[in-house]
Order: C-alpha cells, then sequence, then structure tokens
C-alpha cells in the first residue's frame, strides 16, 4: 500500500515553490456575504497610503464588484479581456486609481463565459502575477471551492481567509480550508510519489484512524518517514491566517484565536490570526455613496482595526526585506 521509497535530493525543486516579484496576498472564504471585497479593498487602500505599490485583482470572475467598493468606475478592459485576448499583459488592463500607489484590474466586463476558465488561461495568468513588478498583489477571489479558487488562493505567499461570526460562516469557512488543504496535498503527493499510499490510507479511514487532516499527514509521515516528512514540511507552508468580520460583541472578539486553535489541531499546521473587525452599518452608507468606509470614516473603530491589520502585513513585508 506504499508508494514509491525514492526521495527527491533536491527539495527545493518541488514545484510551487517559485518565488513571485510582489507580496501576494489572496484573499478567500467559504461563502459569500463576508465581506471579502471590502477586505480586499480597504487592505489595498491602506498599504497604498503606507507607501507600497498595490495591485488589486478581482478574480471573482463574471461576478466582479471590486470598482463599486472602491468607488471607481469600470475601465474598458480588465481581467476578463486579459484572458481572451493572449496578446495583453496585466499592465495593459491595469488602472490607477484616485487611492496614492494602487492600481486595479475589474473582473467585470461584457465578456460572455468568464467565470469558468481553462488550465492555459490560468496558467498564463498565474505567470502574469509571479511576473508583475510591485510591492503588493491583493488577489479578491471568489466564494466557495472551484478548483481556479484554490489554485489562486494557493499561489499566494499570504493566505487570508475572511469569516464572520455566524455559524453556517465558520462551517463553511473550515470547508474552504479544508478544500485548500487537500488541493495542495493533491499537488505535492504525486511530486513525492505518495499519491498510492495517500489514496489507501483514504479508503479506509477508520482503519487508520483518520479524523482530520492532520491524523493523515501523521500516518503517512509514519509509513514512509522519507517523503511524508517532506509532505508534512511542504504542508506546513500552507499557513491560514483569519480575519472576523462583522464582530458584534466581545464573545464574537474570542472567536478569532477559538477559530485559529481549532484550526491548528484539525489541520496540523500553522495557523494565525490578524485582526477582527467590528459590524458598522456605516459600510453599506459608504457603498451606496461609492465611497470606501475607510476613506468616508476616518475616525471609526472599523478604520482603526482594518489599519491595524494592513500594518501587520506591510511590516513582515518590511522585516523580509530587511533581512
Amino acid at each position: 500500500m506504499s508508494g514509491s521509497t525514492s526521495a527527491i535530493k533536491d527539495f527545493s525543486l518541488l514545484r510551487g515553490q517559485v518565488d513571485s516579484h510582489a507580496t501576494i496576498i489572496a484573499i478567500g472564504g467559504g461563502k459569500g456575504g463576508v465581506g471579502k471585497s471590502f477586505v480586499s479593498s480597504s487592505l489595498s487602500i491602506f498599504l497604498g497610503h503606507l507607501g507600497y505599490k498595490t495591485l488589486l485583482v478581482d478574480l471573482d470572475l463574471g461576478a466582479g464588484n471590486i470598482h463599486t467598493c472602491l468607488g471607481e468606475g469600470l475601465p474598458n478592459l480588465g481581467i476578463n479581456e486579459f484572458l481572451k485576448d493572449p496578446k495583453l499583459s496585466l499592465s495593459d488592463v491595469a488602472t490607477a486609481t484616485r487611492f496614492p500607489n494602487l492600481s486595479i484590474i475589474t473582473g467585470c466586463s461584457d465578456v460572455e463565459d468568464t467565470a469558468n476558465i481553462n488550465e492555459e488561461q490560468k496558467s498564463r495568468l498565474m505567470s502574469a502575477l509571479y511576473g508583475y513588478k510591485t510591492d503588493f498583489i491583493v488577489l479578491d477571489l471568489s466564494a466557495g471551492t472551484h478548483q481556479s479558487t484554490l489554485d489562486f488562493f494557493l499561489m499566494a505567499q499570504r493566505k487570508l481567509v475572511v469569516v464572520t461570526p455566524e455559524p453556517s460562516s465558520i462551517e463553511n469557512a473550515y470547508r474552504f480550508m479544508k478544500g485548500v488543504f487537500y488541493r495542495r496535498l493533491k499537488r505535492f503527493e504525486y511530486q513525492l510519489h505518495l499519491e498510492n499510499l495517500v489514496e489507501g490510507i483514504m479508503s479506509d479511514k477508520s482503519r487508520w484512524g483518520i479524523r482530520s487532516p492532520a491524523d493523515l499527514l501523521e500516518v503517512v509521515s509514519k509509513q514512509e518517514p522519507n517523503n511524508g516528512e517532506r509532505l508534512k514540511n511542504v504542508m506546513d507552508g500552507l499557513h491560514f491566517e483569519l480575519i472576523l468580520n462583522q464582530a458584534r460583541s466581545l464573545r464574537d472578539n474570542e472567536l478569532g484565536p477559538q477559530i485559529k486553535s481549532v484550526c491548528l489541531k484539525y489541520f496540523g499546521i500553522p495557523c494565525h490570526f490578524l485582526g477582527h473587525i467590528e459590524y458598522d452599518n456605516a459600510v453599506w452608507q459608504s457603498v451606496r455613496k461609492k465611497r470606501p468606509l475607510v476613506i468616508e470614516y476616518p475616525h471609526s473603530r472599523l478604520y482603526a482595526q482594518v489599519l491595524a491589520i494592513s500594518r501587520r502585513i506591510a511590516n513582515a513585508r518590511a522585516k523580509a526585506a530587511a533581512l
């Protein structure tokens, strides 16, 4: 039942270990309505204000609205035109905004059938994102566990999951993270010649005592100590970062660290709580005015909370650059 015992001598040659020019931040979540676009747009505005050249990319293909969150008009060219025309570069479809250091690539246009992209289009877009020269690239992803969504989430160095205090949102967030986990596992189990072992274990989970993804990694590591440990190291690089949005009470605020603890135990990989953002009625009012809340209400608690999260992300880049 075990996979091949052949080892990859140079671990750095595994696919998926290529660095991008920018720090790529993916904003994902298990369901719509949790505020991913609000977080993506607000975070991008603050990173720009902090002096970092930032590109905000709307990857909610077919239903993009990030330009509305910023109060910007819809440009003539966006991500859909890039996907349809191989002659276009990301620079061709990127549009400067009225906010300092912030450009956007919108996901909404009149091009039909853009919700689904093929592997060639996806690979071309990923390659272009990796090669785009800027400080930060923020990816506003669609909800759910579509393979393309998971792949764009996995390509980022910073993998942010937005969740609200509602039970359905928390459940869907776990489902999203589980989908991300197994999508990454599938990629590297093949490279490490562990696919037969993993398939055999997963086909009889009760025999092996598999109750969580962390259990699976532990069993694989025991059965194949060499490449099993390599797989655990690769999965450690997944590192979810949580943002609790629309918190209404102190009890809600405490959910963030609790979810982090459960994730760490369930997945057996690093998980970090970036912070909470309080519920504010002014959010929908600012959307109607087409003026971002962080601009319309600069003295609100919400403003300070989003700014604190942005600074944590910016400081991490600054520390890495100093090494």
